[in-house]
């Protein structure tokens, strides 16, 4: 099924180039002057936008620094955490190198090409010689993402690669997951005594069996709670999203030899840890490696490699379907 592709001139505080790719079944845009941040993710049928939308319009975005932590307003839509997730030290040909929160691919500018049936964005790294891409095109209710990173390199460097889909919620809303998910690794939680980075929860009920609190479903903003989990690796590449209100699954696929894991952001008004104002979203986080900074994947021997002058691809495919699925 053919798409079509749509280039916008945005002209208020800041032109962007503001790309829209459609079909029949699916609207998405995606600013590739914004760290290639993917800002509308539509089902024509129900006119449901999964993802999440920032307090500040988009046309009142500034272009966040290289470095910049990563915080409302940027912390809305879909974009790519590499090399790394959390601020992360990492030694490098002699040096010990900062990376920064989110990594190095959310505040650059990245170059496009649009095709017949999609669109192609890459980018360049900082600290690291790499060149990073995105090939995306629309099949009828499917998303198919192509990542491609080709390092430049002399010599190896890890690196960790997460999806990073900040997805629009409603309490009752259900979180699908594999069967085989039964437990799940702490990163990071609002409340200290949930544990500490790399204990072992039992999902969903990841306060313990005395709490009724059932974290398969999305929780009211009220609760004032977040937590980062990761899967350990699976065989089955799916996660899922099902909007109560319009009777939808939005559905991540992806293949489990190139990308293992699943991280689970769930943000229930309990972060920023230092605003008054906190998110409510969460984020269904396929990726490559675990936990979020680099330095302990490595001490977890869970990062990836890449060799030097050689390239690496991986796949993703995202779909809406009517009803609630089961993996």
């Amino acid at each position: 099924m053919n798409s079509d592709i749509k280039s916008i001139e945005q002209n208020k505080h800041q032109a962007l180039s503001v790309i829209e790719l459609e079909n029949e079944e699916l609207s998405i845009v995606i600013i590739p002057g914004f760290g290639g941040k993917m800002i509308k993710l539509e089902s024509k049928q129900g006119g449901t936008q999964f993802l999440k939308e920032p307090a500040v319009d988009y046309d009142f975005y500034s272009q966040p620094n290289y470095g910049e932590d990563f915080l409302p307003p940027y912390a809305a839509g879909f974009d790519e955490c590499f090399p790394n997730v959390s601020p992360s030290k990492y030694e490098f040909k002699g040096e010990v190198l900062e990376v920064p929160d989110h990594g190095e691919l959310w505040t650059k500018s990245w170059n496009y090409e649009e095709q017949e049936n999609g669109i192609s964005l890459w980018t360049h790294g900082e600290q690291f010689n790499y060149r990073f891409a995105k090939h995306i095109e629309l099949d009828g209710p499917n998303i198919h993402i192509v990542y491609e990173m080709e390092s430049f390199e002399e010599m190896p460097f890890d690196y960790i690669w997460s999806a990073h889909p900040l997805l629009d919620i409603e309490e009752g809303d259900q979180l699908i997951l594999p069967d085989e998910i039964s437990e799940v690794v702490l990163n990071w939680a609002s409340d200290s005594n949930v544990g500490d980075l790399g204990d072992r929860l039992g999902w969903p009920k990841i306060l313990g069996n005395s709490s009724n609190i059932d974290f398969n479903y999305v929780q009211n903003e009220s609760l004032e709670f977040a937590v980062k989990l990761f899967s350990d690796g699976l065989a089955n590449g799916k996660a899922g999203f099902y909007k109560q209100q319009t009777d939808e699954t939005l559905l991540f696929s992806f293949d489990t030899e190139q990308v293992p894991f699943l991280g689970v952001w769930l943000c229930y008004g309990g972060w920023p840890v230092d605003t008054k104002e906190k998110e409510y979203t969460l984020a269904l986080e396929p990726c490559s490696a675990r936990p979020d900074s680099l330095a302990e994947a490595c001490k977890w021997g869970d990062q990836q490699q890449i060799f030097p002058l050689s390239i690496k691809c991986w796949e993703m495919d995202i779909s809406v379907s009517n009803g609630k699925i089961h993996l």
